[in-house]
């Protein structure tokens, strides 16, 4: 067994540059979502709330929070990937076929 997960530190060893790059996706959002708000705050106070420019700021903010939600989704799908090329490492029998 540990001889045929030997070979496999290639999928597991990409788990830390995988967590960085969460990591570096969360660090952007939240600062883009701190610029878009203060652009939103400036437009509002410039051309007011009912200007299509504070509408349009405001349409981006609201488009953009379904991402945040996503990220854990990301992760899970990302490890159940790394799990599955593990096992289908491990066990090479299971894919061959003997016809």
């Amino acid at each position: 067994m540990r001889q045929l997960l030997k070979n496999k530190k290639g999928q597991v060893g990409n788990i830390p540059g995988i967590i960085m790059t969460i990591v570096l996706i969360g660090a952007f959002l939240g600062a883009g979502f701190l610029i878009l708000q203060e652009f939103l705050t400036q437009t509002g106070d410039i051309a007011g709330t009912d200007s299509t420019a504070y509408l349009g700021v405001n349409d981006t903010i609201d488009a953009l929070t379904t991402v945040p939600d996503l990220l854990g989704l990301i992760v899970l799908v990302i490890v159940v990937g790394i799990i599955i090329a593990v096992l289908m490492g491990v066990f090479p029998g299971s894919r061959t076929s003997s016809a």
